[in-house]
């Protein structure tokens, strides 16, 4: 596999963060969801959006040979916004960064981790070993409450 390096983002990362997002939502969940539901989830992913929450989350961000590949966060005891580039998607860099995030929310102390996930996304969080809670209606698109119990490696 090509070099991927995964570090903790930057304020400096959040425009290139929220154009990743935008990109990815519109190529990969587009099929899942009404196109004002897209841009509705577009609306949150602002570069502004974007970093303002990285004062309230961990954001991390991974590159494959210098591109920026993906992006996920910790904020409490949730992951958040994972997004891969689309075309780097089915490489396993989205387990990846599920996997780094994870070992990161255990060296917090977590040891459930909770998630909101896409239509989209659902069969890969299942693939990761987290389970249905409860579907989410919501007015920005329906997502599925999920949850894993951690395992101290």
């Amino acid at each position: 596999m090509s070099d991927i390096t995964t570090r903790m983002a930057t304020v400096a990362d959040a425009s290139a963060i929220s154009a990743l997002i935008i990109r990815t939502v519109r190529t990969t969940n587009a099929p899942d969801y009404e196109a004002k539901i897209i841009d509705l989830i577009c609306a949150n992913f602002t570069s502004e959006k974007v970093a303002g929450s990285m004062a309230k989350r961990d954001v991390f961000v991974c590159f494959m040979d210098d591109v920026l590949a993906g992006t996920i966060s910790l904020g409490e005891d949730k992951l958040h916004s994972l997004f891969v580039e689309p075309r780097l998607q089915r490489r396993g860099i989205g387990a990846r960064l599920v996997d780094h995030l994870e070992r990161h929310a255990i060296g917090k102390g977590l040891s459930v981790l909770r998630l909101s996930s896409s239509i989209t996304a659902r069969a890969f969080y299942e693939r990761l070993g987290y389970q249905l809670i409860k579907l989410e209606e919501r007015r920005d698109g329906s997502t599925f409450l999920m949850r894993k119990v951690l395992a101290p490696s």
